[in-house]
């Protein structure tokens, strides 16, 4: 008979508490008699979730990523159209940045700040325009580019 096979090595232990003292105790499946490993933060579908709820880790995540793919677009897309680039940055950056932000969306300005830099990054790639002169703002703006926080909100 064909069916799942259960691999108890891939399951873990996740305890989500504010608690400055919690309450630790380990899990031992009773058919394999393995005990699962405890950790302080899990991926799952794609939200990195810690302990206390806290975003900071599923955040640097997602912009390290984000920063990561616009350094692979500005090697292997340098063309001039801004249609193009900006088409490859809401498709392949922007996308990961809004996955799921209903769940995780940032409460603290230190977080939607850290968000906010990515999408600036890639409006100077969008223009090509990297002098520290040039005016960030007004590159969204003429780019049509509204911030990921009002995005949030309006989602």
């Amino acid at each position: 008979m064909w069916g799942m096979q259960f691999h108890p090595e891939k399951c873990i232990s996740l305890s989500v508490t504010r608690s400055q003292t919690p309450f630790h105790t380990s899990y031992i499946l009773k058919d394999k008699g393995h005990t699962l490993e405890s950790v302080t933060t899990a991926k799952y579908l794609g939200i990195t979730i810690s302990k206390d709820m806290n975003w900071d880790t599923h955040i640097n995540n997602i912009t390290s990523k984000a920063n990561k793919i616009i350094g692979f677009l500005r090697r292997n897309l340098p063309i001039q159209n801004t249609e193009t680039k900006t088409l490859a940055y809401k498709s392949m950056v922007r996308s990961n940045l809004e996955y799921c932000a209903s769940v995780w969306s940032p409460h603290t300005e230190k977080l939607k700040s850290k968000l906010e830099q990515v999408q600036r990054r890639a409006a100077r790639y969008v223009t090509n325009r990297y002098h520290n002169t040039s005016s960030v703002s007004a590159m969204l703006n003429h780019l049509q580019l509204p911030t990921l926080e009002h995005r949030r909100v309006r989602h």
